[in-house]
């Protein structure tokens, strides 16, 4: 017996460190290329416009995929399918690594929707997270599996940590593409690992995959994007701009409808109705929104140059990664500090203190970022706030949710963060263009920047936004005694 528990724990030791490397290695490969944006801009220079996608179709792709690869899980198997989506991440991972190389051979120039077509792809691969935490749920003792799904989520917080920093080494001294290439032995090892160490109990249900919903969804959040992308060149009272805004807003309404009357969807409507799940989508939405507005602006801040009336005038991307790096540390140290104040004081005051937090974050950012010392402050209030947000707002819905609906629950929270990643990109971009100019960097070469007024405009409307997601924390908190008598009927059940 003691033989068969030993064996048992090994074989789960084995698969939380796949699932946890996992979770490390493709936060870092997203983090990694932060750094690199401004000189992935010098690669397409006539397409920059398109640069935040790079970023923001990752997100967008994934807020679609990822319920429907948690449902695939479902019907087939999750082992089975968590096979499948690494294999297709590590042919993402090489087509994005090849991408100069596969559009200089096919078209004649380089072109950056060849590298949008992997990133894509990539996207995909963020279905790998709802299978990983199913899988920790099937196979791990149930004592175990709150730190098992604990030590996941941490990992993400180490891969940003090591990501700004290795990322922006490894494109300081190489091209940024080679960045992807570094990723490719590793998570190739990951999957024959997986493959071959990961037990697989094989529970599987009857459902449907919910198409229409994630394809209304998908619809909805492309046009939102593509108009604030196109907007300032094909003018914003323009026929295509306005259509693309209605297509919009019709595709929504219809995902609301289809949602409504679906038997397994992406995202169950009635919840909305309990305060703390629609108070912590809500914040959700917005921590990913302005999450990825900082990284899209401060990399290209810190490239500036002096002349041009920037602050720093970084010209590497190392550099630039060790800026930013006191954010990830931050939420290194901050993420397993939240956790245990979750317990103390209850996951929604958590989450307000953090949105509160990532408020002040951009407060600091507009007044103190002229040097080293100021941005670092910036930085790790930011960081902090962001990680307090991350370790709480799952909590909430959980806490909120009843228990027949904690799956359905816990992926909508994470479409609402996705969805806000995938807009605050784009949306900083659009302000960033608005206050571009051309900077002349030799007799005939002249290249785009954007002004430090247009970068503290994009802050303004980062705090604005934070503020919102704090006022949703605050006003739709869950009542207080719905925390205490979920987490008293936890420890009665432990004690038993």
């Amino acid at each position: 017996m003691e033989n068969v528990s030993e064996e048992k724990g090994n074989r789960t030791g084995a698969i939380l460190l796949i699932l946890a490397s996992m979770a490390m290695i493709s936060m870092f490969v997203e983090i990694m290329i932060v750094p690199a944006l401004p000189t992935m801009a010098q690669d397409f220079p006539t397409q920059v416009d398109w640069l935040p996608w790079v970023l923001s179709i990752y997100m967008l792709v994934g807020a679609v995929a990822t319920p429907l690869v948690g449902k695939l899980g479902d019907i087939h198997g999750k082992k089975r399918v968590l096979i499948v989506v690494m294999s297709l991440y590590v042919v993402a991972l090489l087509g994005s690594g090849f991408s100069l190389e596969i559009s200089d051979a096919l078209l004649g120039e380089r072109n950056i929707f060849v590298l949008l077509f992997f990133r894509a792809m990539q996207g995909m691969g963020m279905g790998m997270f709802t299978l990983a935490f199913g899988i920790v749920r099937d196979t791990f003792p149930k004592e175990r599996i709150p730190v098992a799904i604990g030590m996941i989520s941490a990992m993400f917080s180490v891969g940003v940590s090591i990501g700004l920093v290795g990322g922006g080494y490894i494109t300081s001294v190489a091209r940024w593409t080679d960045a992807f290439h570094v990723i490719v032995p590793f998570f190739v090892v990951l999957t024959v690992a997986a493959a071959y160490l990961i037990h697989d109990p094989r529970y599987t249900r009857k459902g449907s995959l919910d198409v229409p919903g994630a394809a209304t969804l998908g619809i909805g959040v492309v046009a939102l994007l593509l108009a604030l992308t196109e907007g300032d060149r094909w003018g914003w009272g323009s026929g295509a701009i306005l259509g693309l805004f209605a297509a919009s807003l019709v595709a929504l309404v219809v995902f609301v409808l289809i949602e409504r009357r679906t038997k397994d969807p992406i995202v169950r409507p009635s919840l909305l109705a309990n305060r703390g799940i629609l108070g912590g989508n809500i914040v959700a939405l917005f921590v990913g929104l302005t999450m990825f507005m900082v990284y899209q602006t401060v990399p290209f801040f810190l490239e500036t140059p002096t002349a041009a009336g920037g602050y720093f005038g970084l010209t590497d991307t190392f550099t630039v990664g060790l800026y930013m790096f006191p954010s990830a540390i931050a939420q290194l140290f901050f993420g397993p500090y939240g956790g245990k104040m979750s317990k103390r004081i209850g996951p929604s005051n958590v989450l307000a203190i953090g949105m509160a937090i990532m408020t002040a974050g951009f407060i600091s950012l507009v007044f103190l970022n002229s040097d080293f010392w100021q941005l670092t402050a910036s930085m790790v209030i930011f960081g902090s706030g962001v990680s307090l947000c991350m370790v709480s707002m799952i909590n909430v819905v959980v806490e909120a949710a009843p228990q027949s609906e904690f799956g359905v629950a816990s992926g909508m929270n994470t479409l609402f963060r996705i969805v806000g990643g995938s807009i605050g990109p784009v949306l900083a971009a659009v302000i960033l263009t608005a206050n571009s100019f051309q900077y002349q960097v030799a007799p005939t070469v002249f290249v785009e920047l954007y002004k430090v007024d247009g970068y503290i405009q994009a802050w303004w409307v980062g705090f604005a936004l934070a503020l919102v997601g704090l006022a949703a924390a605050i006003v739709l908190r869950p009542k207080p005694q719905a925390f205490e008598e979920k987490a008293a009927v936890r420890a009665s059940s432990e004690n038993e």
